[in-house]
């Protein structure tokens, strides 16, 4: 299966699915992947998130070697999708020490924009919280900002984030 070509056809979950069962746990296929992840156009990389979500639901570990470069992609500010599906993978995964710094700093930069989406804001309060895990100095200024983001948020942000600050009470 050529990926790009299957990307292509449509943008749907079938096709997500199909080409996560094409992949599998082959590492030389999922690299093929995630090169379309981070191809320039937004339509490619768009549906091949789709595609790695999938992959990495099912194969955590396939999105280890990729999470430095994930991480530096963000600091380009990338479309929508890719930001929603970045975030969704690395709250699940262990963060490289080397990496933790760029992505607290965006995931504040996320749950503080007025103008990002929900998604994006509940997946970086996950990543922050657990981040507070190994630098628990974090706790009170991530608790400050998720109750301001409850204070006006929507009920999605509501929900993630008081069960985020019951968390951190403990």
């Amino acid at each position: 299966m050529n990926l790009e070509t299957q990307l292509a056809i449509e943008h749907s979950k079938e096709n997500a699915i199909c080409i996560a069962n094409h992949i599998g746990q082959d590492t030389r296929l999922f690299d093929d992947l995630m090169q379309l992840f981070f191809h320039p156009e937004y339509r490619v990389s768009q549906r091949a998130a789709h595609a790695v979500s999938h992959c990495v639901d099912r194969h955590p570990a396939l999105i280890k070697p990729y999470i430095g470069k994930m991480i530096e992609n963000l600091q380009l500010n990338p479309e929508v999708a890719i930001r929603r599906n970045t975030v969704r993978l690395l709250q699940e995964q262990e963060i490289p020490e080397k990496y933790q710094g760029l992505l607290v700093e965006k995931c504040f930069e996320y749950l503080l924009s007025s103008s990002e989406t929900i998604a994006v804001k509940a997946f970086s309060m996950t990543i922050l919280h657990n981040v507070c895990k190994t630098y628990p100095e974090l706790k009170s200024e991530l608790k400050i900002v998720i109750e301001d983001a409850i204070q006006y948020g929507t009920p999605g942000i509501v929900n993630r984030g008081n069960k985020i600050l019951a968390q951190l009470a403990k």
